[in-house]
């Protein structure tokens, strides 16, 4: 399907489904002593934590007046509504911004889901994100990352992004706007209050959704290669260590 004249790609839950066989075999890979390192140590920070990073709405503003042409839906569903749209900042090596960045999507455009590592590529609208340049260039090394706008009715039900110990990314979450009074975060059964524009660690591999009251609920979704170098600068960043000489 076509959206002024660009591909449309539809979600299809297929990919996401495994038989017991093919599960079973992603259960009994090797989990490396960095990986465990790593879940280790984000276990004893929790699972909601803010970074010391403020975003600056002004610049977000007029960021997204040169970005909006790119607003894709995020991962149409036929049958329900669902009010999400999504620009794509890191991807596969020659992505657009304007190319798919819902897993779903991504197996019908592909036939198959990269690891989220893969997608380190940036397209051309992550140098439009200027509002968020600091952080991209704290980190330096990215897997899919987009920015995405919930409105009114938009929402995300119950899921887990990781099941294993061996995912290779984590996720940070940028809340942009005063999106506080009108997107509800749920996660491990608690609703959860943020900052407006500031930047937090969200364990998604716990049970989570989200659903937004008004327009504009705008987030950039980071996914963050977990590698132990990644954890130690995100550590230096927890906004709670402040206190600690």
């Amino acid at each position: 399907m076509k959206k002024d004249d660009r591909d449309l790609y539809f979600a299809d839950e297929k990919g996401l489904n495994y038989s017991f066989d093919k599960f079973k075999s992603k259960c009994e890979l090797e989990v490396s002593e960095e990986s465990l390192k790593c879940e280790l140590q984000l276990s004893m920070i929790g699972d909601w934590e803010r970074l010391k990073f403020d975003i600056d709405y002004k610049k977000f503003i007029e960021d997204e007046k040169n970005m909006e042409h790119w607003y894709r839906p995020f991962q149409p569903k036929k049958g329900i509504l669902n009010d999400r749209e999504s620009i794509l900042l890191y991807g596969l090596k020659g992505d657009k911004p304007t190319e798919p960045t819902g897993l779903s999507q991504i197996y019908v455009k592909l036939g198959y889901i990269p690891n989220e590592s893969e997608f380190k590529f940036p397209t051309e609208a992550k140098e439009k994100l200027t509002c968020c340049k600091e952080i991209f260039d704290y980190f330096g090394d990215w897997g899919r990352c987009f920015l995405i706008k919930l409105n009114a009715g938009g929402f995300y039900p119950h899921h887990r992004d990781h099941w294993l110990l061996h995912r290779d990314t984590i996720r940070l979450i940028a809340f942009i706007g005063n999106a506080s009074d009108k997107l509800e975060w749920e996660l491990n059964g608690r609703i959860r209050q943020f900052q407006p524009n500031s930047l937090y660690y969200v364990n998604t591999a716990k049970l989570h959704r989200l659903a937004a009251w008004k327009h504009n609920c705008n987030m950039v979704v980071f996914n963050l290669p977990k590698t132990w170098d990644s954890i130690t600068r995100l550590l230096y960043k927890v906004i709670s260590w402040k206190s600690y000489k």
